[in-house]
Order: structure tokens, then C-alpha cells, then sequence
């Protein structure tokens, strides 16, 4: 009997991967009209359509893109990877693609794969919901992916892919397709390529043989390598030389680079930015809007402070704060916090491990104040993806 209740249960709820459609779907639609679709830093539409032309470059391109020009050819700073989701549209539309809508699609297939993942986590639906909210509408995900320019869309790249490989690493864990997908996520934002350290961890939990861990981490470390090695070779094409693309960005000449691109007196600028950076009073309702150069982190997403009671003596908890710290390093020296932006963007690039940590802060469970603060999280990217356009 207590078997045919249970093929029963699993015949009345609807499959995993159908509910994230429908997250997917929902996701979308509020992305859409929260959005003016719109955006002038359309590199990856032009970058899509020199590929399809065998070229690495842009010609002719528009004074205002930020580009690596080279008389009339222009290279795009920016690593390739989210090429992947315009090319197809670009073939069909051209340079009239429109970028930001591909964002917003992207952004909701990411939302939705976190879904699985946290059905795989085993995670109850009512913390599951309310997890997915927070990541969806309670970060600055929502903001950067409904403006969807070059920089945002790498965001939403490197988000994407992160949860593709949460979704694969809490399932079928296959080492080669977890580096293939983190890879892809660094090949969207170099610095992902840190977050490696999770990874490794959960390509190898639940296997107690050594050699078979070894043979997993092989074959993990092998295929990231591989993808890192791509960069290289496609710096190489552009430039005839291996290097970071950024060396070679306009902007580097300016003030803000008195050190070059990396440095360890950039780090008080970082830290100010995330903790200290605040709205800016105006004579009208709602009497604040966004710094346009940033919010603080935990002004953006109070939930995040959650992440400070994380268990770390749970070994999942703890390898996301490995990927976080390690992956923060390039971040915080960095020369720059991101200029024009909604939030932290640079968040982004450990948003799934943040959120690993606040779900281990809350004991996985809902409190009446934890739906409170998620609701306040909510209303506060509201507030800052309306004002944004």
C-alpha cells in the first residue's frame, strides 16, 4: 500500500525540470516589463556577427563602444563566452538584435536551473521558493539582467553557467561536464575561473575509493585547464600575444589605473564600495535613488548578512566560502568597483555561493523575519531596477 502512495506522489507532482520551465517563464516575464529593453553597449551583437563572418574584430565600430581599436578594427575586451547565446539570434536578425532581451532570457534559464539545484539539495518547497525569489528578485541579478549591456551580460553569462554547474555538481556530478560549465562561466568573467576550489569539492564528495578521487579531480582539472587554455589561444588570435584582454581597453590610461589593473591599494576602495556605498537624497518621491556609482552590498540585499551564522562546519558551506574568497581576491584588487551600476555588480560573479551560505545561515528553514527581509530585498531591487531605466 505505502508503495502505491508513493508512485502516486511522484505521478501527481510535476517533474523537476517543468517547474523550472515555469520559474524560468514567470522569471521572464517580470524581467520584461521591468525593463526598457534597451541598450547602446551592444558588443556581443557585433562580436557574434564578425564571428559569423570568420573575423575576431569589429569594424567600423561606433565611437561610444569601449573597444581594443586598432585603426578601423575594434576587439572586445571582454571574454567570448556569451557569443554562445546571441550567435544564433544574430544569424537570423543581424546587428538588429537585440541584446537586452537575450539577457533577460538567459537570466530566467539561470533562475530556473537554481530551482533544480535546490531540488536536488534537498531543500523544502516552501524554502525553495523562497531562496528563488531572493536570487531572482531580491539581488542585483534582476537589475543587471534587465540592462543587459556588454558588462551585464557577462554577468548574466558567468550566472548562468555557475548554475548549470550547481545543477550538475548536486546530480549527476560528471567532472568533465562541472569544468566544462565552470569554464564556460570564466570565459564569460575571468575571475569565476577562482571559483574552482567548490567545484573540486563536489566532483569529489560521496566517492570514498582515493583513486576513483583522484581520477575525478584529474579529469575535473584537466578540463578547466583546457577552457582556460581557450582564452588564451583567442587573446592570441586577437592580439598576437597571450595577455588579458583588459591590458588593452581605452580605459586604461585613465586616473582610476594609477597602478595598472590589479593592485592591493585598490582594496579600500573595493571594501568601501561594498559596505559604505549609499543611496543619494533627491527632492522628490520616492527621495532617494541609487548612487549611480553602486549600493552597498547588504543595502542591495540585507538577506546577504545571513551569510554570517553559514555553519562551516558544514563541508558544502564551507567549500562556498572557499570559491568565495578565492574568487573575491582578483575582485577586490581590482582597479575599478564598476562604475555605473545598480548594487555590487561584481557580486555577481559568487552569487550562487552567497546564496549557498545564506540558506546555511537560516538553518534552511523560514522564519517569519527571514520572509521579511526577503520581501524588503525584493522591494529594494524593485526600487533600483524602475529607477535604472
Amino acid at each position: 500500500m505505502s508503495q502505491t502512495v508513493t508512485i502516486f506522489q511522484q505521478k501527481a507532482l510535476p517533474n523537476k525540470w517543468f517547474q523550472a520551465a515555469c520559474v524560468a517563464a514567470l522569471v521572464f516575464i517580470i524581467y520584461f516589463y521591468t525593463s526598457d529593453r534597451s541598450t547602446n553597449w551592444d558588443q556581443f551583437v557585433r562580436l557574434s556577427d564578425a564571428f559569423l563572418h570568420g573575423r575576431l574584430y569589429i569594424v567600423n565600430a561606433p565611437s561610444w563602444l569601449e573597444l581594443a581599436r586598432y585603426g578601423e578594427k575594434g576587439f572586445v575586451i571582454n571574454p567570448p563566452a556569451p557569443t554562445l547565446f546571441v550567435i544564433p539570434w544574430v544569424a537570423i536578425w543581424g546587428l538588429s538584435t537585440n541584446q537586452v532581451i537575450i539577457s533577460m532570457l538567459v537570466g530566467a534559464v539561470a533562475v530556473g536551473f537554481f530551482w533544480v539545484a535546490a531540488t536536488q539539495l534537498g531543500w523544502s518547497l516552501q524554502f525553495r521558493v523562497a531562496m528563488t525569489v531572493l536570487v531572482a528578485f531580491g539581488t542585483n541579478f534582476w537589475w543587471v539582467t534587465t540592462e543587459g549591456s556588454v558588462w551585464m551580460l557577462a554577468h548574466v553569462s558567468a550566472v548562468f553557467f555557475l548554475m548549470a554547474a550547481l545543477v550538475e555538481t548536486t546530480g549527476k556530478n560528471r567532472p568533465w561536464l562541472v569544468a566544462l560549465l565552470v569554464g564556460l562561466a570564466g570565459l564569460s568573467r575571468l575571475p569565476v575561473f577562482l571559483t574552482f576550489p567548490f567545484f573540486a569539492y563536489t566532483v569529489s564528495r560521496g566517492v570514498s575509493a582515493r583513486r576513483d578521487i583522484i581520477r575525478r579531480l584529474a579529469i575535473f582539472g584537466v578540463a578547466l585547464a583546457v577552457m582556460g587554455g581557450l582564452y588564451l589561444l583567442y587573446t592570441y588570435g586577437e592580439y598576437g600575444t597571450i595577455n588579458l584582454g583588459y591590458e588593452r581597453g581605452q580605459f586604461v590610461s585613465g586616473p582610476w589605473y594609477s597602478r595598472g589593473l590589479f593592485s592591493i591599494h585598490y582594496i579600500p576602495r573595493q571594501i568601501y564600495a561594498i559596505l559604505f556605498y549609499v543611496p543619494e537624497k533627491i527632492d522628490k518621491f520616492p527621495f532617494f535613488k541609487p548612487s549611480d556609482l553602486g549600493l552597498g552590498l547588504f543595502f542591495t540585499t540585507p538577506a546577504l548578512l545571513y551569510m554570517f551564522r553559514a555553519r562551516l562546519n558544514e563541508r558544502l558551506a564551507l567549500a562556498a566560502l572557499g570559491g568565495l574568497l578565492l574568487t573575491s581576491i582578483p575582485i577586490l584588487t581590482y582597479a575599478v568597483e564598476g562604475w555605473a551600476q545598480f548594487g555590487y555588480r561584481y557580486s555577481l560573479d559568487v552569487l550562487p555561493f552567497m546564496v549557498l551560505l545564506v540558506a546555511s545561515g537560516m538553518r534552511y528553514r523560514l522564519t517569519c523575519f527571514a520572509i521579511a527581509v526577503i520581501i524588503l530585498c525584493c522591494g529594494i531591487n524593485l526600487w533600483g531596477t524602475l529607477t535604472g531605466f
